[in-house]
């Protein structure tokens, strides 16, 4: 004769089959021993599956916080928020300012460059080469002064991407501020380059101050009505710019 029980347990059903014949070995649902053990071992077993989808979720969470670099023009630092770290600080460079070439883009210069392959040619073409520089202010504010050499920090935050934002000092809901500023430029009678958003309480290096050797001039930027509408805009308003990530 036998007889069938169930046992449920952290969610599996367990069959136990009891036979009163002496001549058969079964597992007897009686046997404390042989409950108690296999108890045991389905709790370390949900306990190990909970550690796995703890981790699971932990490691989706990171991948999904991805990672973005910007550039905080005139700070040696990056903001201590926002889970921000610092990759590097710099100095800020470009073309001169009366240089049709060279490069349009600013650059955040490290201040411990490293040379190029010993192989390269020292001299390509005969005075055919771009040219690098150093920056800057052409305007004095808060605490820094006019001519002053401009410093940069490159910094990582943990979002998935970052914008910088002109005419705002303020970000989009849904986005965090990591700087806000003021929208700079070249001076609008010599050769063009890029728009950078430079940190409304900017540094300078200390030691060079005021050293009138041009290189990438930096202005700030005004407003002219017209194609651009005012309102909401003002005639010959300076501007204002934020860097956001999300």
């Amino acid at each position: 004769m036998q007889q069938t029980f169930l046992l449920t347990f952290c969610g599996f059903t367990f069959v136990f089959i009891v036979c009163s014949s002496e001549s058969e070995k079964r597992l007897l649902i009686t046997d404390q021993n042989v409950v108690q053990t296999l108890t045991e071992e389905l709790r370390l077993l949900k306990t190990k599956f909970t550690k796995l989808e703890n981790a699971q979720t932990r490691l989706m969470s990171d991948l999904n916080k991805g990672r973005a670099v910007y550039t905080r023009w005139g700070k040696k630092t990056c903001p201590s928020f926002n889970e921000t770290s610092i990759v590097y600080s710099g100095i800020t460079g470009g073309k001169a300012y009366y240089q049709k070439g060279s490069g349009v883009t600013t650059l955040c210069l490290p201040h411990d460059p490293e040379p190029v392959p010993t192989d390269f040619p020292t001299r390509p073409f005969s005075d055919e080469e771009g040219t690098l520089w150093g920056s800057e202010y052409q305007f004095s504010f808060r605490k820094i002064a006019h001519d002053d050499d401009v410093p940069c920090a490159v910094c990582q935050v943990t979002s998935q991407t970052t914008i910088m934002i002109p005419a705002k000092r303020t970000c989009p809901t849904g986005w965090k501020k990591e700087y806000s500023g003021i929208l700079i430029g070249t001076n609008a009678q010599d050769y063009p380059s890029e728009y950078i958003c430079m940190d409304e309480n900017p540094d300078f290096f200390e030691g060079t101050r005021s050293h009138d050797d041009n290189g990438r001039t930096l202005y700030p930027i005004r407003t002219v009505c017209g194609s651009l509408p005012c309102p909401p805009y003002g005639n010959h308003q300076f501007v204002s710019c934020v860097v956001c990530s999300q």
